[in-house]
């Protein structure tokens, strides 16, 4: 049986791909079609070691920031409101409030 990457090579030189980072990408996004609730773990992963905002984990997730501030109370993850003053602006546009 191939290995992953072998079947990655593959796909490689089928040239249907640019890169292998394009490959990884369209797989991940078929992976979480496919097991959307990993969107979750992936959001809270990001967010508890502080490479995003608690609103860009929520956006990540597919929830709402209320849904989300529950997923994490429910596991115990301290929550801390934050972000910088363009995530800010860009929410406030997006709510049509700016």
């Amino acid at each position: 049986m191939a290995s992953a990457n072998d079947e990655i090579d593959a796909l490689m030189r089928t040239e249907i791909y640019k890169s292998r980072e394009e490959l990884l990408k369209d797989a991940l996004r078929a992976l979480l079609s496919m097991k959307p609730g990993l969107r979750i773990e992936i959001a809270i992963d990001l967010y508890r070691n502080e490479k995003v905002s608690l609103w860009k984990a929520a956006e990540i997730a597919g929830l709402c920031m209320e849904e989300f501030k529950d997923v994490l109370a429910s596991r115990s993850i301290k929550i801390e409101i934050g972000g910088t003053d363009e995530e800010s602006l860009f929410r406030l546009a997006r709510l049509g409030l700016i």
